[in-house]
């Protein structure tokens, strides 16, 4: 990966819906990937800064910036983009344009799922092309009827959607509250949701290596 003419990934995570579990996929996917070895920047693009307050405790391996550190993006094997929440088209064409793949999450019910919808169409009206952007189901019971469902339907509004899923639980609210990765709890719960974000983050490169290609 670090030998890619092309630069650092870039991947972004991006919606125009609240409460879809945004930034806990941009600082989770950076996790996995920086537990793999490589260099991480997450670039804190929403106004709330979460992604920097949840570095605030010095435990996260990878780096937390401003937007403006994308100006230092060659340092880094691969960065993640935390998008504004709800950011306006332009912008969000913006992030798109400069990712190597957007992560839309989307939760299991009729307002996650729409939003990812309307994220979807925007990005298609603005020519980035379906290989670039993936649905991911978020805070879902994994093989469960949500999950079915969600599936189906964002197939039926043509949203590209990852096999990998992130299922719902506690723990990451946890982890958010003491500024650690879900890994880091150390229960049976978090060790799978860890496992999940694995699957992520396996699912995000293979997408990118085949894009590169």
């Amino acid at each position: 990966m670090t030998n890619a003419p092309t630069g650092p990934l870039v991947i972004a995570v991006a919606g125009l819906k609240g409460g879809i579990a945004k930034t806990t996929t941009a600082i989770h996917l950076a996790g996995v990937l920086a537990h793999e070895g490589q260099r991480v920047l997450v670039a804190d693009g929403d106004r709330i800064r979460t992604s920097t307050a949840w570095a605030r405790g010095g435990n996260l391996p990878f780096t937390v910036a401003p937007v403006t550190a994308l100006a230092r993006a060659r340092d880094y094997d691969v960065v993640v983009l935390d998008t504004q929440g709800g950011p306006d088209n332009t912008e969000l064409l913006e992030f798109a344009r400069t990712a190597d793949l957007t992560l839309l999450p989307t939760t299991p019910d009729i307002n996650g799922l729409d939003g990812a919808a309307q994220t979807a169409e925007i990005l298609r009206s603005g020519g980035i092309s379906p290989r670039s952007y993936m649905a991911l189901i978020t805070m879902v019971r994994p093989g469960g009827m949500k999950e079915i469902e969600a599936r189906r339907g964002l197939k039926e509004q043509s949203v590209p959607v990852m096999t990998a899923t992130v299922r719902i639980s506690e723990a990451f609210r946890d982890a958010t509250n003491a500024a650690v990765l879900v890994k880091d709890l150390r229960t049976d719960i978090a060790g799978k949701c860890w496992r999940d974000y694995e699957a992520v983050a396996g699912e995000v490169l293979e997408r990118i290596v085949e894009a590169r290609a």
